[in-house]
């Protein structure tokens, strides 16, 4: 029987988690007046995902919040976002006291995001293992194969669905591996890749079901109409920089093992004292501790 090893992009849980209590005015303070109601969600939530999956082992990738190699090649990735609250590093401190109380291993990379991590932790045990991936990022699906599913939540149903190589060319209108030449055609918002000017998500999706890869694109040319050849020609250089920013780090040195991974019992001594000390009780309640 296969391991099911789920990995999850920390960075992504801790920020929805954190701006999901932000602006609520009955936030979860303990008496001491330590802000927990973050700490309460991203919990909560990473029991809920356990839950579903039932997996065997378990890592939690987080970036680093410093540059990374992508900022070398391009100055103005990510560029845009807003200041980040400083109390959500505070939540973040706590988070890992308890992920670490509950034996569940998380790292990051300095130079690298935690999607590269996923992704080489991905590609070095997906052969013999079932990979589970829960993030909502839209890099990571370019991982999906035989092996290697995504777990994303809809946020209109409130349900937990899966995104396979059986169903994800029908719910995005282009296959899995195209998400590199994808961005680097209709851009990322989001990561601050420009693509090439004039052309979106629809115009993304037609050219991909005609030509495999950007590489093809640029090919064939010539089939292109005049005013599409000349979006493509203005923008070369950008838009094969935005494919090489948009691919995930396969090979990074990950140098644990996957017992390392394993679950254990969350139910411990250690887990209890914390989780006492930050008077998170409900968690200690679903956890019969």
């Amino acid at each position: 029987m296969k391991n099911k090893i789920l990995l999850i992009d920390g960075n992504l849980l801790l920020f929805k988690s954190f701006f999901a209590t932000y602006y609520n005015k009955n936030k979860l303070v303990t008496t001491n007046n330590i802000d927990t109601s973050a700490t309460h969600t991203f919990i909560m939530s990473f029991l809920k995902v356990i839950e579903i999956t039932n997996p065997s082992h378990c890592l939690i990738a987080f970036d680093t919040g410093k540059k990374t190699k992508r900022h070398e090649i391009y100055n103005e990735y990510k560029a845009g976002r807003a200041k980040v609250p400083i109390e959500i590093f505070e939540q973040k401190k706590i988070i890992l006291e308890i992920l670490d109380a509950m034996n569940i291993l998380h790292t990051d990379m300095i130079g690298y995001e935690g999607d590269d991590i996923i992704a080489s932790v991905a590609t070095k045990f997906s052969n013999e293992n079932d990979i589970i991936i829960w993030s909502d990022d839209q890099d990571l699906l370019q991982l999906i194969d035989d092996n290697v599913s995504v777990i994303v939540k809809d946020y209109k149903t409130k349900k937990f669905f899966i995104k396979n190589i059986n169903n994800f060319k029908d719910i995005h209108g282009f296959e899995h591996y195209q998400i590199p030449d994808y961005k680097a055609i209709s851009g990322d918002l989001s990561d601050n890749l420009p693509g090439i000017k004039g052309i979106g998500p629809k115009g993304a999706k037609g050219l991909l079901s005609k030509f495999e890869t950007l590489e093809d694109i640029y090919n064939n040319l010539n089939s292109l109409n005049e005013t599409m050849k000349n979006k493509f020609i203005e923008s070369k250089d950008i838009s094969f920089m935005c494919k090489k920013l948009a691919k995930l780090e396969l090979f990074l040195d990950i140098d644990f093992k996957l017992e390392q991974l394993k679950i254990l019992s969350f139910a411990n001594n250690e887990t209890e004292k914390i989780l006492s000390n930050y008077e998170l009780n409900k968690i200690k309640e679903i956890l019969k501790i």
